[in-house]
């Protein structure tokens, strides 16, 4: 059947013409322009001027009213671009400040350059009307990752006909071919923010996939090398920790002084070492703990900088997930699980110690992308203490070297194949772990038609070897007004890739397809239109049993008064049969037939108050159990300097029915479904206070509420049918043990000065308050009268990290 498909999808892939692209040619300068914004010197005069801009956003294909004008020259040391905005208003240039890598709410404005002219990644340098530096990859389908810096020079000045800039981006700070002469894919693009207007040079057509294949060409450059790219990045953090528990009436106070170095080194033309010595990552933002009813574990978002920067290599295969390294030790309940009588545990960390992390990525000529990740965790242990005051050590984490290779070879018409092997090695009777990945991303000569397909092996080595497999295959029409794909996918029952990638259940099959209608043109109400239906069926891999059918229907617009809303709903017309959430396999848990719809509205983020609105309903037919959420989030821009974004969200869960862990030994055995309401509050504050465009203060404080309360309690019996039941344990209080109050308040208040480019000094003040208990509150403030009095750990680092250039370093000594 597979084969069919595939055969069929490589017989559509058909050929085309190629779209005229765009030439700048660029000359070399021996005076180079001093980077102050002002675009006076005469170099600029005499460069090619690169103009007409065809608008991208909202509608594409007009010329851009607002005229710009973008220059480059070079010389053997770095690259230098500058630009002259237009505007009719120059008063209405909006000029608000953010932090780096964020453009805010200002005019900006960027140069893509491809200096491999493979169409698979660009290196990205924008900034903003105020001077804001934003830099970042950029990849084949339009997505940007900001997390990559480097260290560069620019300027932007205020002037009577609108704004300018200028950059200086060192050779060292990009890779491209050490060859004599140099033909690079290049683009600009220009946003105007209060219209919301985005133009580039080349134009993008978003009817055609990808943008970089849509970048212009740029010749001239010739006779440059690639210089020593050598930098060190030493860091040194002071903590201040506090850990107070009120009920007990106790606090203790940890002082610790920490060090560390990142290092980048251009191995050659192509490729870059990347390595992080003694990793220090104190100062990541807290992440977002809920309390987790379900059979899966918790995915969290990275937020380590040095797993973030430069990873789109390691992403191919979606087997890599960083937060294995580094996390909960791989026994960390043993210490929990193996007391004897009188013991309790004094101290387990919950964070493995990293000793270092390295990864060496890039792509040959040839357009073969390498890339080699290596990371080592050191042994931890927790201590564990008698009635006597005896104390002795758990292992919980033995030695655990982590290992991710690729190999991604460009093909024709802008494709890719791709290997990639992550490898788990771990010390002593722990069990090893190895997935092998072959992925293929074709298209048609024209770029209207993909075909995709990746087969996964996995093997996990412990007192036996267990092997699995993962299969997927879509074939996509992927430009276009109408668009369409359909896809397979199969993951056997021991496929098992969580070692160090994520996946939140195995044994599974599916089938999908959508077919969307997209309007890029506009009509009299709005600027983009688009609609989309779409549907899946999945069922168990082995045995092969249903477990979902659904259908749905999404319509959304970009209207002219520049607010975007969004309809969907969607139907499960058999139910679902969950086979997981039981936690014992061949139990299933049934639900009803099901009917969902949603609404979004998002409004002009350029004004200074705008709106974000989500609302859905989920009802479960001829039952009493459904579902609602109401999320709100309203931003305030209080000045250039300072916003405030709110984010309210409400949901209720009425008769909802779950798992219960057994808390009865008389019905140990038995596996009893509680039926619940349950009411989650969640309420974040982000604000951010910018002081110049590099100095700034980030505030985010969130808390997380959810009350559970359990009505009934049923065993589930065979083939999903729900037994009645007594169980029902209570407390000493007469409160039934599974009733939750749950709270999570997390405070992250972050300072960053930027003192010199590549070097900053940041200020990190941190407070954690979690608390769960049985006994309910009437409404979610009262919860707030005992919130403060839980325990808490409050903590505030100061680290400094200064950047050293070895090419600057170097010219200093000769001097």
């Amino acid at each position: 059947m597979m084969l069919r498909v595939v055969f069929v999808g490589w017989m559509i892939l058909v050929s085309a013409v190629t779209l005229a692209q765009n030439s700048y040619n660029i000359i070399r300068t021996d005076t180079p322009p001093e980077i102050d914004g002002n675009v006076n010197e005469a170099i600029w005069e005499k460069t090619d001027v690169a103009t007409d801009f065809t608008i991208n956003r909202p509608v594409y294909g007009e010329k851009s009213r607002f005229h710009s004008e973008f220059r480059m020259c070079y010389d053997n040391n770095a690259l230098y671009i500058s630009g002259r905005l237009y505007d009719p208003n120059p008063d209405s240039v909006s000029y608000t400040l953010s932090q780096r890598d964020d453009f805010g709410n200002a005019d900006w404005a960027s140069v893509f350059i491809d200096p491999f002219s493979n169409s698979i990644t660009a290196f990205s340098f924008g900034i903003t009307s105020a001077g804001v530096e934003v830099d970042g990859l950029e990849s084949a389908n339009g997505n940007t990752d900001n997390s990559w810096n480097t260290v560069w020079r620019s300027a932007a000045q205020r002037t009577e006909y609108g704004w300018s800039f200028e950059m200086k981006i060192p050779h060292s700070a990009y890779r491209f071919p050490n060859k004599d002469i140099q033909e690079w894919k290049i683009n600009f693009s220009r946003t105007v923010r209060r219209v919301r207007e985005t133009s580039t040079w080349n134009p993008i057509d978003p009817n055609e996939f990808g943008t970089i294949t849509q970048s212009g060409d740029m010749t001239g450059m010739e006779g440059i090398k690639s210089p020593l790219r050598l930098s060190l990045t030493p860091y040194t953090t002071g903590y201040l920790e506090n850990s107070y528990d009120n009920p007990l009436g106790k606090q203790t106070w940890k002082r610790r002084v920490t060090g560390g170095m990142d290092l980048k080194y251009g191995l050659n033309d192509a490729f870059t070492l990347d390595m992080t010595l003694i990793p220090d990552f104190g100062q990541t933002i807290s992440d977002q703990q809920i309390l987790n009813l379900g059979p899966f574990e918790v995915r969290f978002n990275e937020n380590r900088p040095f797993f973030l920067e430069g990873t789109d290599l390691f992403q191919i295969g979606g087997v890599f997930y960083s937060r294995r390294i580094g996390g909960t030790p791989y026994n960390y309940r043993d210490a929990y699980n193996n007391l004897n009588d009188g013991e309790e545990v004094i101290e387990n960390p919950s964070v493995a110690p990293l000793i270092n992390a390295t990864k060496v990525s890039g792509r040959t000529k040839s357009g073969l992308g390498i890339g080699v990740f290596n990371a080592l965790e050191s042994r931890s242990q927790a201590v564990i203490q008698d009635s006597m005051g005896n104390t002795r050590n758990v292992e919980t984490n033995p030695l655990t070297n982590y290992n991710v290779f690729v190999l991604s070879q460009n093909t024709k018409n802008n494709g890719t194949i791709s290997f990639v092997n992550t490898n788990v090695t771990r010390m002593g009777d722990a069990s090893d772990a190895n997935v092998s990945v072959v992925q293929s991303n074709m298209f048609s000569k024209d770029g209207k038609y993909r075909l995709f397909t990746s087969a996964k092996v996995s093997s996990v080595m412990g007192e036996e070897t267990v092997n699995g497999h993962n299969f997927g295959a879509r074939i996509s029409k992927v430009s276009g007004v109408w668009r369409y794909n359909i896809g397979y996918w199969e993951e056997s029952d021991t496929y098992d890739p969580n070692d160090l990638g994520f996946l939140f259940n195995n044994n599974e099959r599916g089938y999908s397809g959508e077919v969307s209608w997209n309007d890029f043109e506009g009509s009299k109400r709005f600027f983009r239109r688009n609609f989309r239906i779409n549907w899946w069926y999945t069922e168990l891999y082995k045995p092969q049993l249903y477990q979902n059918t659904q259908f749905g229907a999404t319509l959304g617009g970009l209207h002219k008064k520049q607010f975007y809303t969004q309809v969907r709903a969607e139907v499960n017309p058999f139910g679902e049969v969950n086979h997981f959430e039981s936690r014992v396999f061949g139990k299933e848990l049934h639900f009803n037939e099901s009917i969902f719809f949603s609404y979004f509205l998002s409004t002009d983020y350029s004004k200074r108050f705008a709106l974000d609105l989500r609302a859905w309903v989920k009802d479960f037919l001829f039952t009493t159990q459904y579902g609602t959420n109401l999320r709100m989030s309203p931003r305030v821009r209080v000045s250039d300097r300072l916003d405030i974004i709110l984010e309210s969200s409400v949901q209720n869960l009425q008769d909802d029915y779950g798992w219960v862990s057994v808390q009865d030994e008389a019905y140990d055995g038995s596996i009893i479904i509680g039926t619940r309401d349950r009411l989650i509050v969640n309420n974040v504050i982000s604000s951010r206070l910018v002081f110049t465009n590099r100095m700034g203060i980030d505030l985010r404080l969130r808390h997380n509420w959810q009350q559970v309360e359990y009505s009934r309690f049923d065993e589930l019996i065979d083939e999903g049918i729900l037994r009645e039941t007594a169980y029902n344990p209570l407390n000493e209080e007469g409160i039934s043990v599974h009733n939750t109050n749950f709270n999570a308040f997390t405070l992250d208040v972050n300072f960053r000065w930027i003192f010199i480019p590549g070097s900053e000094l940041t200020i990190f003040y941190k407070n954690n308050i979690f608390q769960t208990k049985n006994r309910l509150e009437p409404s979610y403030f009262t919860t707030f009268e005992t919130l403060f009095d839980q325990p808490q750990i409050n903590s505030i680092s100061l680290r400094l990290l200064v950047f050293l250039d070895a090419i600057y370093l170097r010219r200093k000594d000769k001097k």
